[in-house]
């Protein structure tokens, strides 16, 4: 048996020869394919810039693969991407996906626990699926409320989704909004 084959006996004399043989053969794939890893590494970057993908891991939403678009303009009653910065359970940075109820300019009416948005309301949950007490966001008072300009009420479709009715979460600061959210499936 070759040594060059036998893994056992691979010394750095062998792997020095494995690696001149191989100097022609990658060379030799460059010049042939060049050009389309060029145009494969361009297109990565151009997405890469544009979008990305996000796993939903709750039962918030339900979809489980969204594309974001990223820095496109959220219309009310669309999906928004958007980074966490409250601390436990998640991680500063971790993306969150919810549906954009109300903008600035827009009415949120507080009742007690519950919210209205046009003709949605949201019960409040004193006590969320992590079985931790749930606080209703004080950002907003009982009554009707306006969203102020660079702020977002955002909820998800489960009823125990943590969303803008919790102080936990709040209203959405512009600064941390990312895009767009497309359901893939």
């Amino acid at each position: 048996m070759s040594t060059l084959n036998n893994p056992e006996t691979l010394t750095l004399p062998v792997f020095v020869e494995r690696t001149k043989t191989f100097g022609p053969i990658l060379l030799n794939h460059l010049k042939s394919h060049g050009i389309t890893w060029i145009m494969v590494v361009s297109l990565y970057w151009v997405i890469h810039s544009n979008y990305r993908l996000a796993i939903n891991q709750t039962p918030s939403l339900p979809y489980s693969l969204l594309l974001i678009c990223l820095d496109k303009k959220v219309e009310t009653g669309g999906l928004m991407a958007f980074k966490w910065h409250n601390g436990a359970p998640y991680p500063d940075g971790y993306t969150f996906t919810k549906r954009l109820l109300a903008g600035p300019g827009e009415i949120v009416t507080k009742n007690g626990r519950d919210f209205s948005v046009g003709d949605r309301t949201l019960v409040g949950k004193e006590v969320g699926l992590s079985l931790k007490k749930l606080f209703p966001n004080d950002e907003l008072h009982d009554g009707k409320n306006t969203i102020q300009l660079g702020k977002y009420f955002v909820a998800g479709d489960h009823e125990y989704s943590l969303d803008s009715r919790y102080n936990l979460l709040g209203l959405v600061d512009e600064k941390d909004v990312i895009g767009s959210a497309y359901p893939i499936f």
